[in-house]
């Protein structure tokens, strides 16, 4: 499925800062401050405008591997250097799925010192980024949990003891900048900068699949659910008749109708039984915490398909137990496409169901009233045209995610000997990056 859709830049940043406030209270407003230090540096230093905006967005999704709140514990602490899970995970996330893959390698080592960084030979340019996330990341932990004010901080990152942690160069500019506090900042910021240097509309799409794969990489049972789900969506609306506005529309919903998984706790997620009444309760927040997300950000008719995927024509769905008046035909459409996926893909608690299971299920729930029937039987159909071409949709994806997580259990391998891990990162990283380089120009000469 192609993802071009009618969803803009300042759209897509908009809903990662959203979803990124969504993932543990303590870090609420924390990315945009830490890039809106870095943008005040970056200004001072004159970089230029694709520069300046690309690093401010790579600031802003430093902590895009954070998904273990014990890790997030260990990060809000003043002194820490042993974040690595969520910086691996953030390099390899950022090098797959985002326009800023050449500066990936900066959030791999955002915890790291300047001078481990120069004695373990890391690239001058990528270890002056990884600095400036560094500096503004601890910057903001330290102002916003009341240890001190910017001076103090300053004054520390002076200190005798903290020599070697920040390059001198990032301090000199920091002291002569007179760095404005940072208590809020507008949700459009990132767009401001964007306007400076705009993405193409390609990088628009790679956002896009960015905060697509954020919320289904979190379990490695929910990988291509979202993907599935708005492929089955578009197919089925095509079939129902919809018009091509209202299958943008459709797909578009389709797409965002999890995000607010992202503040799902993961042990609830990838729980392999049944959840208890009060995991269950917890599970079904996703909802609203999604309406959050997309509040302000996409149209109400968008945020009304993704928000009913739940919702049942008998009443008996959720959040707001809506009858069949009440639902729209796009909004019946995703709930048969959700259930669809849900039921033809492994989970935590089940494995895949045949197509015949699948479509067996859904005919039981038309029956008794919960799905439309004009939906249910468009897909019992032809069900496995519909498998076939979301397989193909998301062949990518699933390759992508397997070759993600065999680079992290690489570069893990780093972590045995943790008085050299950034040399031994940057080495494995390099080879890793050298393979790729080798089986690319492998497929173009066979292509």
């Amino acid at each position: 499925m192609i993802l071009m859709t009618e969803i803009s830049a300042q759209q897509i940043l908009g809903l990662l800062g959203n979803c990124f406030d969504m993932i543990d209270p303590r870090l609420v407003g924390h990315e945009l401050r830490t890039a809106g230090y870095a943008d005040q540096l970056l200004a001072a230093a004159g970089v230029s405008d694709e520069q300046r905006r690309d690093l401010d967005c790579l600031a802003f999704l430093h902590d895009i591997g954070a998904y273990k709140t014990e890790e997030i514990a260990r990060m809000i602490q003043f002194e820490t250097e042993t974040c690595w899970d969520h910086s691996i995970y953030g390099l390899l996330f950022l090098h797959h799925y985002s326009p800023f893959s050449t500066w990936a390698e900066a959030v791999l080592y955002h915890h790291s010192r300047w001078d481990q960084m120069i004695a373990a030979g890391i690239n001058k340019q990528i270890a002056e980024a990884a600095n400036l996330i560094s500096f503004c990341d601890r910057l903001d932990i330290f102002t916003t949990y009341g240890a001190g004010s910017i001076e103090d901080f300053l004054n520390r990152a002076q200190a005798p003891e903290n020599q070697g942690r920040y390059a001198p160069a990032i301090i000199e500019l920091a002291v002569k900048t007179g760095l404005q506090p940072l208590s809020m900042m507008p949700k459009d910021f990132l767009f401001q900068a964007e306007r400076r240097f705009p993405f193409t509309q390609k990088q628009v799409e790679t956002l896009l699949m960015m905060l697509i794969v954020i919320i289904d990489f979190r379990s490695r049972h929910t990988v291509t659910h979202t993907m599935i789900t708005a492929s089955t969506a578009v197919q089925l609306g095509q079939r129902c008749g919809l018009q091509d506005a209202e299958l943008m529309t459709l797909k578009i919903a389709g797409l965002f109708h999890d995000l607010g998984k992202i503040g799902i706790p993961l042990e609830i997620l990838e729980n392999p039984g049944r959840l208890s009444a009060e995991e269950m309760a917890i599970m079904k927040t996703h909802v609203e915490k999604t309406a959050v997300i997309l509040n302000g950000w996409v149209s109400q008719k968008i945020c009304d398909i993704a928000l009913r995927h739940h919702e049942k024509l008998n009443g008996t769905g959720y959040p707001a137990q809506l009858s069949a008046e009440q639902l729209t035909l796009p909004q019946r459409i995703l709930a048969v496409a959700d259930i669809f996926s849900a039921l033809t893909g492994e989970r935590s608690y089940k494995q895949a169901y045949t197509l015949e299971r699948s479509c067996r299920i859904l005919a039981e729930m038309r029956d008794v009233g919960q799905l439309d029937a004009q939906v249910v039987n468009a897909l019992t159909h032809d069900p496995q045209g519909i498998a076939e071409i979301n397989e193909q949709n998301c062949r990518e994806i699933t390759d992508n995610y397997q070759r993600i997580q065999v680079e992290n259990q690489i570069l893990h391998t780093c972590l045995k000997e943790e008085a050299s891990a950034e040399k031994c990162l940057n080495q494995q990283w390099h080879r890793i990056n050298a393979w790729i380089s080798d089986k690319a120009d492998q497929c173009e000469m066979n292509s």
